[in-house]
């Protein structure tokens, strides 16, 4: 008869035993870690002097044509790989990923939520919102340092150190530029005297842009002309791109006579537009009449709150950027069970949050609405998790006022 340890211990073998051999189909999968080739590729067309914002091929072996979308000064990061090949460049940037994975783990369980060393945990944190650290592992993006950047600056706000905090929310803000709006985070939790910090590392994080001009003008203005161009790369949507404005856009075209016309697509950011200051507007009230409670939450409330607030925001919210909402999440699924509703982890993560392809169906105007509900089941979710925290910040005040930790 095997116990409950028992059995709790061979489901977690079974997990790692699964979750091994995808790492290691990564290793194997010449076409994986896609994202890598851009960084590898811009690195070594930087050193030949060329120019990493047009199509590149410098490489055997590498295909599409290859585009770095990052400021200029960050290809410095990527310079080692000029001495190495693919292929080892590869194997290294998976190492080093892995082992920011398990510095990200170890900083949730020891600041933030609990990570409870069973099966069902493991499979949410790999499968959660659409197998988001899964998914980061197999394109090769930068989102798991990013994350353990914006997580390390979190734990620095909730720890005392403001200015530490704004420094490397700054930093880490160098590569995607948005992350740079959790600045404001820093006076949400310290009201009394947050702004100062918050102002300096948005000084901070100008002057590093700044850098990029006196670095190399040249360069710059290839970035800033990449951006400033209809760049149908930024026009990812659905289960690649499950963000707000990817929504207005795909709803637009999908409801429209013509679809694919480029209206449709002016008219889905003009949507996006009118979305972002209703609920710009909509958080100002909140926020105005939770003004008294909101001094007195837990901190950790406010920072899965502005997870979760940029994540139905952002214009541009990739599979793997969704790691963000794993613990805001997972801290909403603790919450609900201490209320009495009981949700399973294993049907949060396989029934709710497991990635899949959008299917179709023969019914007519179901395929685009199972389109509609399924790819974008990440912003549903998150939006959920916002209202959620918002509706329980009174109730953790007063948790606080008895002594709740």
């Amino acid at each position: 008869m095997i116990s409950g340890v028992q059995a709790r211990a061979v489901g977690l073998a079974i997990v790692l035993v699964g979750l091994s051999a995808s790492v290691y189909s990564i290793l194997v999968d010449p076409q994986s870690q896609w994202d890598f080739n851009v960084y590898y590729s811009a690195a070594h067309a930087l050193a030949e002097g060329g120019s990493p914002y047009k199509p590149i091929h410098p490489h055997p072996g590498l295909n599409g044509d290859l585009i770095f979308q990052y400021p200029p000064l960050t290809l410095v990061l990527f310079g080692w790989t000029t001495f190495v090949s693919l292929a080892t460049a590869k194997l290294i940037w998976l190492g080093a990923k892995l082992v920011a994975v398990g510095l990200l783990a170890w900083l949730w369980r020891r600041e933030f939520e609990p990570l409870d060393r069973c099966s069902l945990m493991v499979l949410f944190i790999a499968l959660g919102f659409s197998a988001s650290l899964l998914r980061d592992l197999v394109t090769g993006n930068i989102s798991t340092f990013e994350q353990l950047g914006l997580w390390l600056g979190f734990c620095l706000i909730l720890r005392g150190h403001p200015y530490a905090a704004a420094i490397v929310l700054a930093c880490v803000a160098q590569f995607k530029l948005m992350p740079v709006v959790f600045l404001t985070l820093i006076p949400l939790v310290r009201p009394n005297d947050g702004w100062k910090p918050c102002m300096v590392g948005l000084a901070a994080f100008l002057m590093l842009l700044l850098l990029n001009q006196l670095w190399s003008p040249g360069l710059t203005g290839d970035y800033v002309a990449l951006f400033s161009n209809a760049n149908l790369r930024m026009d990812d949507r659905g289960i690649a791109n499950p963000s707000s404005l990817a929504w207005f856009r795909d709803l637009l075209d999908l409801t429209s006579y013509a679809p694919g016309l480029p209206y449709n697509r002016v008219s889905g950011s003009i949507a996006y537009g009118a979305y972002l200051v209703a609920l710009m507007l909509i958080m100002m009230r909140a926020g105005w009449n939770r003004r008294a409670q909101l001094r007195h939450v837990d901190p950790r409330v406010l920072v899965y709150l502005g997870c979760a607030l940029f994540t139905v925001a952002a214009p541009r919210m990739k599979d793997y950027s969704y790691i963000l909402m794993l613990i805001p999440t997972l801290y909403v699924v603790r919450d609900l069970s201490k209320r009495g509703v009981r949700p399973d982890y294993l049907l949060l993560a396989v029934g709710i949050l497991l990635w899949g392809q959008p299917q179709q169906s023969n019914v007519p105007g179901l395929t685009a609405l199972v389109y509609m509900l399924q790819a974008y089941l990440p912003l549903y979710v998150s939006g959920a998790v916002l209202a959620y925290l918002l509706s329980a910040i009174p109730e953790r005040v007063r948790e606080r006022n008895h002594g709740a930790p």
